[in-house]
């Protein structure tokens, strides 16, 4: 499954402001340089300290992400239910989790993919769009992949990639409403902190 969501991580990056948006195309695309740079001036400096790169990820990959809308639409209903705490707990949980268990094919893939972004007609006044691209491998068929991406204080961010028809919101969304139904929230938020539901998740929706 990480080999399989690696092109989402390979395509996302920091947003940056500007008093108006960078069209949302452009910031993928502009994302993928970015990564794939850093990744290639210090690859031994981050193979050798995954605590560093996994900080560099946290800080330039995730602002790309609606990192809270991403939250919400994975806990669904229950995301409603949820006091501010385990909201909270729950965000910082998943979000931690996905860096544990992507980064590290992320560094180990980063020169295996490349993408062919598809013509984005962007009427104005348009707050959500979907980013459409094509990945190649070295290996394998390409990959077809949609990025679902709104206006969030003025800046175009990810909130769900679409690989293949499979929803990264609705796989995570279905695994985890089951482990809420048979444990509680709390159960879920404490396995996502250790990374162990997620994972598994993960691997399910390969």
């Amino acid at each position: 499954m990480k080999k399989f969501w690696l092109p989402l991580f390979l395509l996302l990056g920091l947003g940056v402001a500007h008093a108006a948006p960078v069209p949302p195309d452009v910031a993928v695309k502009d994302t993928t340089d970015k990564m794939r740079a850093l990744i290639t001036a210090n690859h031994a400096a981050y193979a050798a300290d995954k605590t560093k790169f996994y900080a560099v990820v946290d800080e330039v990959l995730v602002p790309r992400f609606d990192v809270q809308g991403i939250a919400k639409l994975v806990l669904g209903r229950n995301w409603k239910a949820a006091t501010p705490e385990q909201r909270t707990r729950f965000t910082s949980a998943f979000k931690n989790s996905l860096i544990r268990n992507y980064a590290d094919a992320l560094l180990e893939n980063y020169d295996s993919v490349d993408a062919k972004f598809q013509p984005l007609r962007l009427a104005g006044g348009e707050t959500d769009v979907t980013v459409k691209a094509e990945l190649t491998r070295k290996v394998g068929k390409p990959i077809s992949v949609g990025f679902s991406m709104q206006l969030v204080d003025n800046d175009w961010k990810v909130y769900d990639v679409i690989l293949e028809n499979l929803s990264l919101v609705t796989n995570f969304r279905s695994q985890f409403n089951e482990e809420i139904k048979k444990n509680g929230l709390d159960a879920l938020i404490t396995r996502v902190e250790t990374g162990e539901i997620v994972k598994q998740a993960a691997e399910k929706g390969t």
